[in-house]
């Protein structure tokens, strides 16, 4: 009797650790290529075979133009709480917040999926779930 327990246990663990790490793998990629893209930009990116300074038309420069801001993703749990992330993977059944200091592991099927997908659409943000969880 407890080693079934001990056994769901340790498979529970073990793809919680396994979600986690992949949650984080994700993260440092998107953090690096983050680096690198504001590396890239603070150097100018000057490609070998780009025109030179002289030969080139004036760019235009996003940079002097005011962005908005990107606006978070609502998320709508089955209880009707909500709750805004603005960095999140999912993983599986899993959807990962990385917003704020904490990680947060959220499980798909604690969101109502539909809500959650049009309250997103109405604010003009893509939110989609894997096609497991859309039937929950």
């Amino acid at each position: 009797m407890w080693s079934s327990w001990d056994d769901q246990d340790r498979r529970f663990d073990e793809d919680y650790y396994r979600q986690y790490e992949i949650a984080n793998e994700w993260n440092r990629q998107n953090l690096e290529q983050q680096r690198m893209m504001r590396q890239e930009e603070s150097d100018g990116d000057q490609d070998a075979y780009a025109p030179r300074s002289s030969d080139r038309r004036p760019a235009y420069d996003s940079a002097s133009q005011p962005q908005e801001p990107t606006p978070a993703t609502l998320l709508v749990f089955r209880d009707q709480h909500k709750e805004e992330v603005s960095n999140y993977a999912i993983v599986g059944q899993t959807l990962w917040s990385f917003s704020g200091q904490r990680r947060k592991k959220i499980p798909l099927a604690d969101l109502d999926i539909v809500a959650t997908e049009k309250a997103n659409d109405d604010r003009g943000v893509t939110f989609r779930a894997p096609v497991a969880a859309q039937g929950q």
